[in-house]
């Protein structure tokens, strides 16, 4: 059994340059020169808890982002502070040996930190894949997907499919290389 908890604290960021922002999700433009408008780095409070038996390890995460130091000047749009919560799984399909199968899983839900004319909106999101050894390294491959559910039907929709391909290298291999 395991936890985890984390802290980030709010950061002033200064902007000294000429750049404006326009936004083309609306037929309304959102054009403002942002050097005079303070941003802050929003505060990250997050915790985890994990557990595990002989074959599965199940973890699950809660994530607070506050953007309330943020403040829009355009009453179109807002910051919204945002949760998330995740859970997720690991399979070892033989534990006993030092370099295994293993099969993941997750999912997650949470809210957008912009809230568009009143208008909120969440996230869905499930993601599966397996890592395999080869020789001293590991081959994974996953795949996500990400739906956006929102409150009203004119706001921006999204729902994306990701692939993901990963290796990585095993410290013999790279020990080699070094001689």
């Amino acid at each position: 059994m395991g936890n985890r908890t984390d802290l980030l604290a709010f950061h002033r960021y200064t902007q000294d340059n000429n750049l404006g922002y326009s936004n083309s999700s609306t037929n309304e433009t959102i054009d403002e020169w942002e050097r005079s408008h303070p941003q802050y780095q929003p505060m990250h409070i997050g915790t985890g808890f994990a557990t595990q038996t002989y074959r599965w390890t199940f973890t699950a995460d809660y994530h607070y982002i506050d953007w309330s130091r943020n403040v829009s000047r355009d009453a179109q749009y807002k910051y919204e502070n945002q949760h998330k919560l995740s859970i997720g799984t690991l399979y070892i399909t033989q534990p006993r040996k030092p370099r295994s199968i293993e099969l993941m899983g997750g999912a997650s839900f949470s809210n957008s930190y912009i809230s568009l004319r009143g208008g909120k909106m969440y996230y869905a999101e499930i993601n599966a894949g397996a890592s395999f050894p080869i020789h001293e390294s590991f081959l994974s491959l996953g795949i996500g997907w990400r739906r956006q559910l929102n409150s009203r039907s004119n706001l921006m929709q999204e729902s994306r499919l990701n692939i993901h391909l990963n290796l990585t290298f095993g410290e013999k291999i790279w020990k080699s290389k070094i001689k």
